[in-house]
């Protein structure tokens, strides 16, 4: 017997898998900063909004209005929110980096 989902159904699907999304914190950070980029153009701002909104949700820090921050990886978690969103990788990155200038602010905000 095999079932599958209708295309209503996996729609269902992913919005259970968003609402229940969270990143795991690791016990010692590796001293790198996971960024996110993006770039939703105004046509899709309900998108863009929402984006945001899971983001704050989910604990990121908001360096700049498209550029949020975390210092555990997330890109698993990113990829299954850009599928949902049904954004492309010109929309939204994922950026590694092992120094952001004057990172007190985030050091702070996440407890390191």
């Amino acid at each position: 017997m095999y079932f599958s989902l209708s295309a209503e159904g996996k729609k269902k699907a992913s919005k259970y898998k968003i609402d229940e999304l969270k990143i795991k914190k690791s016990q010692k950070w590796d001293r790198k900063w996971h960024v996110l980029i993006f770039d939703i153009e105004d046509k899709h701002k309900i998108k863009r909004e929402a984006l945001r909104g899971k983001l704050k949700q989910l604990g990121l820090y908001q360096l700049q209005k498209s550029v949020w921050v975390c210092p555990y990886e997330f890109k698993k978690e990113m990829q299954l929110l850009r599928d949902f969103f049904g954004l492309e990788s010109k929309e939204m990155k994922v950026i590694n980096a092992f120094e952001i200038e004057d990172d007190t602010s985030l050091r702070k905000f996440f407890n390191l």
